[in-house]
């Protein structure tokens, strides 16, 4: 019996427009394009693949608007912290992202 290969895994939707936007953020905010490599990309795939699992969650459907809104909302909440904001790396930020995904609840349950 042959092994069968491995599943190719499908790409992050809006992978490209999504590293976009974390570039054109963190220029905003530095004034410098971050670099993005070593562990950057598979932090930054985690972030979205766990924003796309909570809108799947809640049965929002992850389209380009959603999928860009939700992104740069996290963003704005993960710089508002203030350790963040001073070591602001994909790195600290994935490992962030409870925290931020929290911050981001708690705004939204007190209006």
């Amino acid at each position: 019996m042959a092994k069968s290969k491995k599943e190719k895994k499908q790409p992050e939707p809006f992978w490209n427009e999504q590293v976009g936007i974390f570039f054109d953020f963190t220029k905003s905010k530095f004034h410098e394009a971050p670099s993005f490599d070593g562990s950057a990309p598979r932090n930054l795939k985690n972030i979205l693949t766990e924003l796309r699992k909570r809108a799947d969650d809640k049965k929002v459907e992850w389209t380009y608007e959603v999928a860009t809104t939700r992104f740069r909302m996290f963003l704005e909440h993960a710089y508002m912290d203030r350790w963040l904001s001073e070591n602001w790396l994909l790195q600290n930020i994935d490992r962030q992202k409870d925290k931020i995904f929290f911050s981001v609840t708690r705004q939204y349950l007190s209006r």
